[in-house]
């Protein structure tokens, strides 16, 4: 018999020996075990250190199902008890089902019993232990809390590291062996980290705002917060940001007072869902050792944060202070536009006297962290219409809707030959066992006759679906043109309606590539499988923007030979397909589109 292992070592175990819990003593237990059994291990499934009420986060378990979707390569499972698959009682149960309806039985080790229901009393016994499991789960998570109330209320440390502090354990003696006992972790004042602590506070109360505060800490190099991997890939930003400054400045820690419980880490299910607990459970211990600011600074921040959040004041000098109000999102690109230099996104703002006070786009980056190159500020009245004229040019158009009629007609046949055939030779198969079957003399016959006579009408309808297959019928060109009119309409009704179509016709954002002779080179996929790129640049500083006879004049209208050359190349690029072949399908012998400017 061909055996396979699962193990899992989850983080509620308390109460249990180390290496009695862990997953190399759970694997080697279950090794002897088949070796007892005469049984051959041919894979091992683990997860360390996970919860057993998580399920789709656990890949040693979603690689276990997973090879049960085919014939299953083994016909045993083997775990330490029923609490090793889940505690949480209706997903255990729906886990043991389905593997055994893979036909693989499993057995654990410790009692030396198979876990796979096979009558109405097993399944309920089966569903009493999961009751009992989950039952244990949610008791131990109650003690746990009980624990850390405990330590919180002490002064001690529950939780992680806090900037201006760093965590120190304190230890009781020894145990039987000699290994030190840890009792519980403190906080220690960092003197490096508080001395930016109480800078912060002192530039805030001196008139500074969040943005400038953020900038001078990172131009001198300031220690700041370890920064968390960011789940988009994306590499995180040394240095200091607004928001990180507000969160100093919101901590009460800093001036002795340690808030806990503040949140939820699991939901009623026991699965990872972090929620905001009503501030009449949150716990406040007064540690005076922890203090940073004194109750008179604080205090005035205090009172300046809540007379300048929410109200934007601008001084003589044109400097903002405080956190303007949130607003409607009025801007066309606003979440749809990424620097080509960082990755950060492209943000609305206006610019000074000079230039005329008007909304212009920039890196976010570089305006409030400096982190980015790209100093490039262009009107959002010009972006905007640059962008709305390559989508008008690149996307609808009846020549972008005729290949995606052909892409789309071919890809719906292949689609629905392929099934149809899959369909086929599985009903060929069921014909050919109950065709055994009826001559071996097995079970009713008349009972297998008439499945016989249902595959095989079936068998002649899936024949005569696969020869009337035919594309899908092409809409008249005067309904493509006459929705393409509707769609142009919209594209100009409004910032809200515009927004909509631009949407629906990208699958991404649009990336902006600052040029080294200004303005922009920007691309981005659509859902028309065609390359949508263009380029916007400045209005000339040297035409007036009321001047008459000057209205025509665009973002698209170039006064250098060269640009203008650059222009007509990146149309023609323009009419390329996308690269992404995964994403965008191209008919064979067409060249990817790129913008080779």
């Amino acid at each position: 018999m061909i055996a396979a292992i699962y193990a899992r070592k989850s983080t509620e175990q308390h109460g249990v020996a180390a290496e009695a819990k862990s997953v190399t003593r759970q694997v080697h237990n279950a090794r002897a075990f088949a070796t007892q059994k005469g049984w051959t291990v041919s894979d091992v499934f683990t997860d360390d250190g996970i919860s057993g009420a998580e399920f789709a986060k656990r890949p040693g378990l979603q690689r276990l199902l997973k090879a049960l979707t085919s014939r299953p390569p083994f016909g045993v499972l083997i775990v330490s008890e029923q609490k090793s698959i889940g505690r949480e009682m209706s997903e255990t149960s729906y886990i043991i089902k389905q593997i055994a309806e893979a036909g693989v039985e499993i057995f654990e080790y410790v009692h030396g019993q198979s876990l796979t229901p096979r009558t109405p009393v097993a399944k309920l016994l089966s569903t009493v232990q999961g009751y009992a499991d989950e039952d244990h789960q949610r008791k131990t998570s109650e003690r746990v809390h009980e624990g850390h109330t405990k330590l919180h209320t002490a002064g001690h440390v529950v939780g992680g590291r806090v900037f201006g502090y760093h965590n120190r354990p304190v230890y009781i003696g020894v145990d039987r062996d000699g290994n030190p006992l840890r009792s519980h972790v403190e906080r220690v004042r960092n003197d490096a980290e508080a001395a930016v602590v109480v800078r912060i506070f002192e530039l805030y109360d001196s008139g500074l705002g969040l943005k400038r505060i953020a900038k001078l800490l990172t131009r001198e190099g300031a220690p700041s917060p370890k920064h968390y991997r960011r789940t988009d890939g994306l590499a995180p930003l040394e240095g200091w940001s607004p928001s990180t400054v507000r969160s100093v400045l919101t901590r009460q820690t800093y001036r002795g007072v340690v808030v806990w419980n503040k949140t939820k880490k699991r939901n009623d299910w026991g699965k990872y869902a972090p929620t905001d607990r009503p501030e009449s459970e949150w716990i406040s211990t007064v540690v005076e050792s922890l203090r940073i600011i004194d109750e008179q600074l604080w205090t005035r921040v205090a009172s300046r944060r809540h007379d300048v959040e929410g109200k934007a004041v601008r001084f003589a000098g044109g400097r903002i202070s405080g956190r303007p109000p949130k607003h409607a999102t009025v801007n066309l690109l606003a979440g749809l536009a990424t620097c080509g230099l960082c990755g950060g996104g492209l943000v609305v703002e206006t610019g000074g006297k000079k230039r005329g006070r008007k909304p212009e786009y920039i890196c976010r980056r570089s305006r409030v962290h400096e982190s980015c190159s790209n100093k490039l500020r262009i009107s959002v009245a010009e972006m905007n219409e640059a962008v709305l004229q390559a989508v008008e040019s690149h996307a609808l158009t009846p020549d972008a809707i005729e290949q995606v009629i052909s892409l789309t007609e071919r890809d719906d046949v292949a689609e629905q030959r392929h099934a149809l055939g899959r369909e086929s030779a599985d009903v060929a198969r069921r014909l050919a066992h109950l065709t055994g079957l009826i001559e071996n003399g097995h079970g009713d016959i008349a009972t297998f006759v008439a499945r016989v006579r249902e595959l095989e009408s079936r068998q002649t309808a899936i024949g005569g679906e696969l020869v009337s297959l035919r594309p899908v019928p092409r809409l008249a060109p005067a309904v493509i043109e006459n929705r393409l009119g509707e769609w142009r309409r919209l594209l100009r009704a409004s910032t809200t309606q515009a927004r909509v179509v631009l949407q629906r016709v990208l699958c991404g954002r649009l990336t902006f590539t600052p040029r080294p002779d200004g303005g922009y080179d920007f691309a981005g996929p659509t859902r028309f499988d065609k390359l949508f790129c263009g380029l916007v640049c400045e209005r000339p500083a040297w035409i007036p923007t009321d001047e008459a006879g000057t209205e025509h004049i665009s973002s698209n209208d170039t006064f250098d030979g060269d640009y203008s050359a650059l222009l007509d190349r990146a149309f023609s690029a323009g009419k390329g397909w996308c690269a992404r072949r995964d994403l965008n399908p191209r008919p064979t012998g067409s060249k990817p589109g790129a913008l080779s400017s």
